[in-house]
């Protein structure tokens, strides 16, 4: 119980450093969150979700970055879209590094939306861009040509289902 309060008090104070304007501060916030991990993972996640301030966003990105959660990755998709392109950037290369992990919150977001952002298609293109995995490089090669092309709006969602009955017939 004291340890937890205790994790409580500190993950506000640096969740509060993390909006702050100085940059050296906000790195100091960032290092003592990665240290903290896994408790500090949903404050970031809403810090992500919910944030006006585009430094904010970003340093929420990079700590669960460094924290390496999955369950960051639907919030990192969704950032893609981000309003600020350092920020969809820096989501775009945590969900390659979680590879497979990723495809399938990727996958959705282009059915659902992929025919309407262009946003969206150019970072999916980028995560999935020499992702090897056997049983499915025919599907991403398929994908990543249909990101590439000028009917992307057409052909992504189709590229992105086919991937999404693959992985739910091969566990």
């Amino acid at each position: 119980m004291i340890k937890q309060k205790w994790i409580d008090t500190n993950l506000t104070s640096l969740m509060d450093m993390l909006a702050n304007k100085d940059g050296a501060t906000r790195q100091k916030a960032r290092k003592s969150l990665v240290a903290l991990g896994k408790p500090a993972v949903f404050s970031l996640i809403r810090a992500l979700q919910n944030s006006k301030v585009d430094h904010v966003r970003w340093e929420a990105v990079k700590t669960l970055d460094a924290i390496g959660d999955i369950r960051a990755i639907p919030q990192y998709v969704n950032a893609l879209e981000d309003t600020d392109s350092d920020v969809a950037w820096l989501a775009a290369e945590a969900l390659r590094r979680f590879k497979k992990f990723a495809w399938l919150p990727l996958s959705r977001a282009l059915i659902k939306s992929g025919s309407d952002s262009a946003v969206l298609r150019q970072g999916a293109h980028h995560i999935l861009k020499n992702q090897k995995e056997d049983g499915f490089d025919d599907l991403l090669a398929i994908l990543s040509k249909a990101l590439e092309s000028n009917s992307a709006e057409e052909s992504t969602p189709l590229a992105a289902s086919d991937i999404l009955k693959r992985m739910k017939a091969k566990p």
